[in-house]
């Protein structure tokens, strides 16, 4: 039986992302390009909306060109630390020939059932072209449950805008333990 070539990217977390331990002993989960859900990212897309890059060294994602833009993922909250507090971040950079962005607020959502989902916006065109940047700027902060089996869900969305978006790249989610 053939599979049919999908549209859109499914991420498959189990060899894309790797746990760090600092030296003041916080944790932080990186999560790869491939570990996401990427809506027109998939294979039957031929790269015409986005496309697999290498930059200094690293598989990202580039954004070729989209009216809606959502990326998405979920965690386990087994692979976080109970009772610790965390702040998630896309790490992306903004090419030379981005645009698209100057009118529109791009969302970012997390939520773990069971609790207040939390959304941030913030504009992309103010960011410098060529640098990574953590967004949004400050993060969106969680605190994992004593006990739970759910997961940690996320995204970063534009999906009212009616001006093609390009230039996006996306080197990786963290999650990073936030120190007391």
């Amino acid at each position: 039986m053939v599979l049919p070539r999908m549209a859109h990217q499914r991420g498959k977390l189990q060899t894309n992302f790797i746990k760090e331990t600092s030296t003041a002993g916080l944790q932080t989960l990186i999560l790869y390009p491939d570990a996401l859900n990427v809506i027109w990212g998939g294979p039957s897309s031929n790269n015409r909306y986005w496309k697999r890059t290498t930059i200094d060294g690293s598989q990202a994602l580039e954004l070729v060109g989209v009216y809606w833009l959502e990326v998405s993922g979920r965690l386990p909250l087994s692979e976080l630390t109970p009772a610790k507090k965390y702040k998630l971040y896309f790490v992306i950079q903004m090419s030379q020939n981005s645009s698209g962005w100057d009118n529109y607020d791009v969302w970012f959502n997390i939520r773990i059932a069971g609790q207040r989902s939390q959304r941030q916006k913030m504009r992309f065109n103010r960011l410098t072209r060529s640098d990574w940047h953590n967004v949004p700027d400050n993060g969106l902060e969680f605190t994992v449950p004593e006990e739970s089996n759910a997961a940690l869900t996320f995204a970063m969305y534009d999906i009212e805008c009616e001006e093609l978006k390009k230039g996006l790249l996306i080197k990786e989610v963290r999650i990073q333990e936030v120190g007391q």
